[in-house]
């Protein structure tokens, strides 16, 4: 069969060119460290290795939330650990005030710490995350969860805490719901607090209870029904504005007074209310700003006759037993709080473990078998010499070589 110098030349080429590629991508192969530069180099292989970088992406973008949340939990935690201090504190202020031995001034003095410490609660209420998000205010996490009122403080937050998603199946909560870590102090089972002043001597019972029709007035303030010397009228006063809301109104058993939302009921049980007889009206459910605020009041009001005092005492035992309520309530947030804590660090180290282990299943897919490519660049090097040189003399192989 005759060859043609053409077919040489285009045989001898096309091998060397072929060399030449294979030894260049074995040359990329060593230079990037990876097996496969292309999909087309292993399919298989390359599918495999994009849904494990995609995974191990995903898992690394937990770790950062699980960084996140571990950073705003923990500010949360150390501000919680500073408001169980104030409420201690309150609560041993409200042992020192029932020392029967001070002076309205000294009682003054101390109601004067317990305004300080409302103010440092407040402030820790609307503590923020560092990125100017409120801890507790649910949702609403640009909302400040409380505004000072003159009965103590409101809520402006709403019911539902901020979740984080920290790993494929879980979701963490960043931010506590302020009306159950400084809210929720029960001083009643029913709707409000009715209590009868020590000092009664009378058979009345006062009841309240939500007027439906206008709800919408509820102030949640606290009210006083007084009964006047003779017993024969009596006045409801808003203690905590001062204001006289229902003025001297003659007495019937049963009589019912629809003022601010409420329906307060007078009944003798059987007998009749005593000369100067109160009653106390408050919400059934406060927060620990209304308690502390009711507790200075109740210090800078004169306690110099007995009946006072009387008063005195029955306030500062319900105030201690807020108190240890707000505190329950305190402690309960700091246990979801640390049990989120201890949870995030159990993921953090599951999540590393599974990164070493995407990790380690890449390596397998992609790494170099630098042994193995350095033996192939230098055979390829060896090939493609050996194949230069021998295009040389086949290309030297012609009549007129001959002929010289």
């Amino acid at each position: 069969m005759r060859i043609s110098t053409n077919t040489i030349y285009e045989s001898g080429g096309a091998r060397i060119s072929d060399l030449q590629v294979s030894l260049n991508k074995t040359q990329q192969q060593i230079a990037a460290g990876r097996r496969i530069l292309n999909p087309s180099d292993d399919p298989i292989g390359s599918a495999r290795a994009l849904v494990i970088t995609q995974t191990d992406a995903v898992n690394d973008q937990y770790a950062v939330n699980r960084k996140n949340a571990t950073n705003t939990l923990s500010i949360a935690e150390d501000t919680l650990s500073n408001v169980t201090t104030v409420l201690h504190n309150v609560k041993t202020l409200i042992v020192s005030a029932g020392n029967g031995t001070l002076t309205d001034q000294e009682r003054g003095y101390i109601a004067n710490e317990l305004q300080g410490s409302l103010d440092q609660l407040l402030g820790f209420a609307n503590a923020t995350d560092g990125t100017d998000g409120y801890l507790f205010s649910g949702y609403s996490s640009t909302i400040a969860p409380y505004t000072k009122t003159q009965g103590g403080a409101q809520y402006n937050g709403d019911q539902g805490p901020r979740l984080l998603q920290v790993d494929t199946s879980r979701q963490i909560p960043i931010s506590e719901v302020g009306s159950a870590v400084f809210g929720n102090i029960r001083t009643s089972n029913g709707q409000f607090n009715v209590r009868p002043n020590p000092s009664n001597v009378g058979q009345v019972v006062a009841t309240a209870a939500i007027n439906v029709p206008t709800t919408a007035n509820l102030t949640g303030n606290n009210y006083e029904v007084e009964f006047d010397g003779t017993a024969a009228n009596f006045t409801i006063t808003n203690k905590t504005t001062g204001v006289v809301v229902v003025p001297a109104t003659a007495y019937t058993s049963p009589q019912t007074v629809t003022v601010d939302g409420m329906d307060i009921t007078l009944t003798n049980t059987p007998g009749a209310p005593g000369p100067n007889d109160k009653f106390s009206i408050q919400p059934g459910n406060q927060n620990v700003f209304e308690t502390i605020t009711d507790l200075i009041n109740t210090l800078r009001a004169p306690a110099g006759t007995v009946p006072q005092k009387l008063e005195l005492t029955a306030n500062l035992s319900q105030a201690n037993l807020n108190i240890d309520k707000s505190l329950s309530n305190v402690l309960l947030a700091r246990t979801n709080l640390g049990t989120s804590l201890k949870e995030l660090q159990n993921l953090n180290e599951a999540g590393e473990s599974m990164g070493v282990i995407y990790k380690q299943e890449l390596s397998a897919l992609q790494d170099l078998d630098y042994a193995k490519a350095i033996t192939e660049l230098n055979q390829n090097q060896v090939v493609l010499q050996a194949a230069q040189q021998s295009f040389i003399k086949t290309s030297s192989l012609s009549l007129f070589n001959y002929l010289n």
